[in-house]
């Protein structure tokens, strides 16, 4: 038996073991809307769960995010405050861009719930990449579906990049399909919405910044992200020319002399990267905002609150 081969016989015992009730789910007393994957990373989810998170909040709801907080160096339930390595990159960056809206980040999703729940937090949760974490019962799973990797084969881990197959789209009640010009994939059993990833601007530290200010300057891009590439195709699209483009492993902790090393006059990274960068470096550095733009997204609101529990 393949290692895959294998890792997909777990994945089959285990959903048999949650669809019969042998295991159990648990219900925290709001309601939860799940954001994932069924590969590792790179699917866009991040920006869903911002969209959704300022929606509920602009329909005047509180909505709080649960974050596994991969990566952070912290141990168990926390609220996120300032460091990134207390509480992952991911759910830091939300918190930078959400402002008001609390993220709480532990390995199991319920005791963070319960946790916000006991300290009044919310009113609604959404569970960043959640789709396998099946302990927490969820009201809405949507699924954030990159039709590159959709159409190229479904090799489970750890040989290939998927955590279960597609047939376990099943569970969801949405996909949030990559709009892509290039790639489509066969209809789904499930509703579907198109997205796309629209560029904000270019930040810094002290807000926007123009693109015009980068000319005559040796631009240096580098990225450690799950697919750096898409995030060097989005400078060339912005017109920004760079010396060089480095790619770091994905939730890189970088050091001071890596980031000295780098070179060039101005750095560019994203803004996944950037949480990561002001406690090591007083270099100046610029980062790219993106933002998932959900086609017929008041449709996918109604999906979603028509599934809570009436009050």
């Amino acid at each position: 038996m393949t290692v895959s081969r294998a890792f997909q016989f777990l994945v089959q015992a285990r959903e048999k073991l949650y669809a019969s009730g042998i295991l159990p789910t648990l219900r925290l007393n709001h309601p939860v809307i799940s954001v994932g994957n069924l590969t590792v990373g790179g699917n866009g989810k991040t920006p869903i769960v911002i969209a959704l998170a300022e929606a509920f909040r602009e329909k005047g709801l509180r909505p709080v995010i649960l974050s596994r907080g991969y990566g952070r160096t912290g141990r168990g339930v926390l609220l996120v405050g300032s460091s990134w390595e207390e509480a992952g990159d991911e759910p830091l960056m939300m918190k930078c861009r959400l402002g008001d809206v609390p993220v709480v980040v532990g390995a199991d999703r319920y005791e963070a719930g319960l946790f916000a729940e006991n300290q009044n937090l919310g009113n609604i949760f959404i569970l960043d990449d959640g789709f396998q974490h099946r302990r927490l019962h969820r009201e809405v799973d949507i699924l954030a579906i990159d039709p590159v990797e959709w159409c190229a084969g479904e090799t489970l881990l750890p040989r290939g990049r998927w955590q279960e197959p597609k047939t376990a789209l099943t569970r969801a009640h949405a996909a949030c399909v990559h709009d892509s010009d290039t790639v489509a994939i066969e209809p789904l059993p499930i509703p579907v919405f198109p997205v796309r990833y629209d560029v904000d601007g270019l930040y810094s530290k002290n807000g926007p910044v123009s693109s015009q200010s980068l000319q005559g300057l040796a631009v240096v891009a580098f990225a450690g992200i799950a697919k750096p590439e898409r995030f060097f195709r989005t400078l060339e699209s912005m017109g920004i020319s760079t010396l060089k483009t480095i790619v770091f492993r994905d939730h890189h902790h970088y050091s001071r002399r890596e980031i000295e090393n780098l070179g060039g006059d101005i750095l560019i990274t994203t803004e996944k990267d950037a949480v990561r960068l002001s406690a090591v470096t007083d270099r100046s550095y610029s980062y790219v905002r993106i933002s998932a733009k959900i086609a017929d997204f008041d449709r996918l609101m109604s999906l979603i609150l028509s599934r809570l529990p009436k009050s």
